[in-house]
């Protein structure tokens, strides 16, 4: 579908300005080859962010499959984010000097064979390791699909190459629950990833036959390979440092010592690369205030989108009796509202420029937290439609504009690692932000737990208590509660149990608006731009 943008812009005014070489094609002229670009590179995003999701809905039953447990089958998730995390600044890095083309055809290989791989795998271990795989061929794609885009537009029409971007991001993320939830419960999870195939197969097919390859950045071949090794040392150790932190907690010292290697690992790969000049971050990006401000904003702006999807979902099924395919419905709104509004953005962007279109859109994303914190947790979904609609169109001003003002404050030639850089900061920003609020989470709720029940006169075992706690914070489920209580005393601790979990959102929740808001901030006060003659 062709949206009618003010204006009469449209996907065509997009495609219509230039050749994927940069010279002008004349404002009303149109290719063949350019749509083809553009589809190619959206099947490419969309795989991607629908697997991200879809994957989630069907980790029960994959774990049932394999007979493993939740501390094993979670690396499904977090060997993904990993790979993928780790990889993308390389990757953008390796694109921008031998080609984004054939970077993006080598990662949608590797992630639809890894897909497959994923798809036939005959125990747990084989598909960690495929999905691990899968986060390779993730960071190859996104770092190139952006610099290809970015680079084939003019500059008054990135805005809305970023819009379409992440609209297609958007759709793939809100399909990515409801097709998930559908295959694993009427086929089987192995049709989730059975389902990356195909759209691999037909991206692979057009990007070689109609996808014209950038032109290699001048002067440059040589691979920063120390400048690899201590970023991804460094980003390795952050990463799982920040996942596991919840659960050893921030204090042990498994914990510190991972933080202390990624410190000095990234101060190693600091040194490396002011020696160096010209190697796997240049100088003229690490030292461009405007991109550096824009990855910091990206940074403390995803923690709430995060801290939605998972501590919301989780309210919906435990406390509402929601199933995994109604649960991801209920996100439907927000991701619709995401998704529009990606789309409609870039007018507002050319208009008003990065400053304020920024900063709507951090305002908007903070205001739509707490608005879910003040509504949303009540006897049904309908609290959550007001916050979920204010965030969502946050997201849709915000996401693309950062992404836009950061890939455009700095050269064309560097266009896949600006987007990689952008991307590897919103992955780390929602690791550290789902750390600090899984934190904050579990000792509000556990406070209020034990608060309530001191009170309440039920004589409760350490057990009784440690099931309790598991249901709020860990994987429990209300039928090892019920065994574990009864049906008496369930009755009369559900409620507590409720309270102590909202109050624990509640406090994660408002971390992630100060957060954000945190954002809004530095965009008002550092963040620079004119707006662009349309």
């Amino acid at each position: 579908m062709i949206y009618d943008l003010p204006r009469k812009v449209n996907i065509h005014h997009l495609l219509t300005i230039t050749n994927l070489d940069g010279k002008n094609q004349g404002k009303d002229s149109v290719t063949r080859k350019q749509i083809l670009t553009f589809f190619a590179m959206g099947l490419g995003i969309f795989a991607v962010a629908m697997d991200i999701t879809a994957i989630n809905v069907a980790i029960p039953a994959i774990e049932k499959s394999f007979n493993t447990d939740v501390n094993t089958i979670q690396w499904l998730v977090n060997g993904y984010i990993l790979s993928f995390g780790v990889l993308m600044v390389t990757f953008g890095r390796l694109a921008d000097i031998f080609g984004r083309k054939k970077i993006f055809f080598i990662g949608i290989l590797v992630f639809g064979l890894s897909s497959l791989a994923g798809a036939l795998s005959t125990g747990a271990g084989m598909i960690i390791a495929a999905r691990v795989i899968q986060g390779v061929g993730g960071a190859m794609i996104w770092p190139c699909v952006i610099g290809i885009l970015y680079t084939s537009v003019p500059e008054d029409k990135k805005s809305l190459a970023g819009g379409v971007l992440m609209a297609i991001s958007g759709i793939g993320s809100a399909a990515g629950p409801l097709i998930g939830g559908a295959l694993t419960q009427f086929a089987s999870w192995r049709w989730v990833l059975f389902v990356n195939v195909p759209i691999c197969v037909i991206a692979g097919v057009i990007t070689y036959l109609e996808v014209e390859e950038s032109e290699a950045e001048k002067g440059k071949s040589d691979v920063d390979y120390s400048g690899i090794v201590s970023i991804s040392v460094s980003v390795v150790a952050l990463l799982y440092a920040l996942n596991v932190s919840p659960s050893w907690g921030w204090a042990s010292y498994k914990t510190i010592s991972l933080l202390v290697i990624s410190v000095v690992f990234m101060a190693l790969f600091l040194i490396i690369e002011r020696r160096q000049g010209d190697g796997l971050i240049p100088r003229d990006v690490m030292g461009n205030s405007q991109f550096m401000i824009a990855g910091t904003i990206m940074f403390t702006f995803i923690p709430g989108f995060f801290a939605i999807l998972l501590y919301v979902t989780q309210y919906l099924e435990k406390f509402l009796n929601y199933d995994p395919i109604s649960a991801g419905a209920v996100l439907v709104p927000l991701l619709v509202c995401f998704t529009v509004t990606s789309a409609l953005s870039d007018r507002i962007y050319n208009k008003l420029g990065p400053k304020i279109t920024i900063s709507i859109g951090m305002i908007m994303s903070t205001l739509g937290i707490l608005l879910i914190v003040l509504f949303g947790f009540s006897s049904n979904f309908y609290g959550l439609i007001p916050g979920y609609i204010v965030a969502g169109i946050g997201l849709g001003f915000a996401v693309p504009s950062i992404t836009t003002a950061g890939v455009s404050s700095v050269s064309e030639s560097k266009g896949s690692l600006a987007g990689g850089i952008i991307y590897m900061l919103q992955l780390v920003g929602g690791a550290f932000g789902l750390a600090v609020s899984t934190t904050i989470f579990t000792d509000f709720a556990q406070n209020d737990l034990l608060r309530k029940l001191s009170v309440s006169g039920l004589s409760l075992s350490r057990t009784d208590v440690s099931n309790i706690v598991d249901f709020i914070v860990g994987s429990g489920s209300r039928e090892s509660l019920l065994s574990s209580v009864g049906q008496q005393g369930y009755d009369k601790i559900f409620g507590r149990i409720e309270h102590a979990y909202i109050t624990g959102v509640s406090g994660a929740l408002i971390f992630t608006a100060v957060l954000a808001g945190f954002g809004a901030v530095l965009s008002i006060l550092f963040m620079r731009g004119k707006a662009v003659e349309n």
